[in-house]
């Protein structure tokens, strides 16, 4: 623990930590609506097809450390998300299958055109695929903050329309709303934050903390605006988190995000209030409860005046019921006082007729 400490103290470096931050909301910025779309993959179709917009543009100016490299992906990014959409568009092309025909055949052009012209050249693509976190440099906010300020903005001024074009794409167009600017706008900005936080923090990074967050916020609320804040505060959270672990541990920090962003998720999709795994599990328990008990009374209800029927020891064999299983409704009947036992006879009290009449009135 000590240790732990020591390393947090002495490793932690506020430039790279502000980078990451800032880089994690920015990409986070976009998840929530990417998510709904049901585009979360196409963040993985532009990390395969940027490398394409690299070798390009290297074999045109020939400098590794030119900055057309970052634009030839980017290029690429926004190219691969318009054939996405293209093919996605045919009755018989799904989306997931568009998504895989395109990021293939521009990797794979990608690999040819390295095996072909740049066989004896170091072309190294980890600035956009691993990135480099623990190297980062303050200036590196120059890129990522107006990004940030520029997907705040769309999301500001569009958001009735994102809305709209998001859960109901018809009505959009009936409205008179253009769904093909709108879809392309934010594709747009997506390709542009995916690449430039390639070229950040690295590719896991980019699409753990593009979708984690966002797919985290929906299952704690089906509110877009509420789960667009709470995408942004998850992302900040886990970042954070995954920071200050990864340099206590000497690990590396891309991969700590990613983790604390999948611990996070697996934490809400198990155990959220009201739609965690758990709390359905205790739901359909007390419901399947509820269910025996309503049947119980039923079966009272429509025999109350055969004697032999409602005797305890006969009950449960007209239901079918394990004993065991019935000895479990029976004492939670009692314990809510629908039922009481006399001489051996289960007897439907008032509380118990009023319940029962409730729950008929409600199903009918």
């Amino acid at each position: 623990m000590i240790s732990f400490i020591n390393n947090v103290v002495g490793g932690f470096e506020l430039d790279v930590f502000l980078v990451i931050l800032f880089c994690s909301l920015t990409l986070a910025s976009l998840g929530v609506f990417l998510v709904l779309k049901k585009s979360s993959m196409v963040v993985d179709a532009i990390s395969h097809s940027v490398l394409l917009g690299i070798v390009v543009a290297f074999l045109v100016v020939k400098n590794l450390n030119s900055p057309l490299l970052i634009m030839g992906a980017a290029l690429l990014g926004v190219l691969t998300t318009y054939m996405v959409e293209l093919l996605g568009k045919h009755s018989k092309v799904t989306k997931d299958a568009s998504i895989g025909i395109v990021f293939t055949f521009f990797f794979s052009v990608a690999i040819i055109l390295i095996s072909l012209y740049t066989r004896h050249e170091h072309l190294d693509t980890d600035a956009v695929f691993l990135g480099n976190i623990e190297l980062t440099h303050i200036k590196q906010l120059k890129k990522i903050i107006p990004l940030l300020c520029l997907n705040l903005l769309f999301v500001l001024f569009f958001y009735k329309e994102l809305k709209i074009y998001i859960f109901d794409p018809t009505l959009a167009v009936i409205l008179g709303f253009s769904t093909t600017l709108i879809n392309y706008l934010l594709m747009f900005l997506v390709s542009m934050t995916a690449v430039i936080s390639f070229d950040v923090v690295g590719s896991i990074m980019v699409i753990s903390c593009m979708i984690g967050p966002a797919a985290t916020s929906l299952l704690v609320t089906k509110n877009l605006y509420n789960s667009f804040l709470l995408s942004l505060w998850f992302a900040f959270v886990n970042s954070s988190l995954g920071y200050y672990l990864a340099i206590g541990l000497n690990l590396p920090v891309s991969g700590l995000i990613a983790f604390m962003n999948l611990v996070n998720f697996l934490l809400f999709f198990f155990l959220a209030p009201k739609t965690g795994i758990v709390a359905k599990m205790i739901k359909n328990n007390l419901q399947k409860k509820e269910f025996m008990i309503i049947s119980l009374l039923i079966h009272l209800k429509n025999h109350q005046d055969q004697l032999q029927k409602n005797h305890f020891q006969e009950i449960y064999k007209d239901l079918k019921w394990s004993l065991s299983r019935y000895n479990k409704c029976l004492n939670n009947a009692l314990k809510k006082g629908y039922i009481q036992i006399k001489q051996n006879q289960v007897i439907l009290n008032d509380s118990g007729n009023y319940i029962l009449e409730e729950k008929i009135a409600l199903w009918i």
